[in-house]
């Protein structure tokens, strides 16, 4: 059926075929054993988030301060333009 050219062929792509999937399993590989974090002691771990919260109470203050100071702006903002209102009215 297959002449000895086609058959060179058929091995020669098998091959191929299996040289990929070889290439692509061991990357693969490679990629999951990098991947992967170091073991943490459960000190560690409680030191660990307890920074984070820490620093998310400071994230949630610092919000909060912009927060007042916006709002304390706005009010300047809307005292000004009462005065500037105040002022284009006196000069007509």
């Amino acid at each position: 059926m297959l002449g000895s050219a086609g058959f060179v062929v058929l091995v020669l792509f098998v091959a191929g075929l299996a040289a990929i999937v070889v290439l692509v399993v061991l990357a693969l590989r490679t990629v999951i054993t990098r991947g992967r974090t170091s073991p943490v002691s459960a000190a560690q771990f409680h030191a660990l988030v307890e920074e984070n919260r820490r620093m998310n109470d400071r994230a949630i203050t610092a919000s909060e301060h912009v927060d007042l100071r916006l709002a304390d702006l706005s009010a300047r903002v809307d005292e000004l333009r009462s005065q500037v209102q105040r002022i284009l009215t006196d000069v007509e």
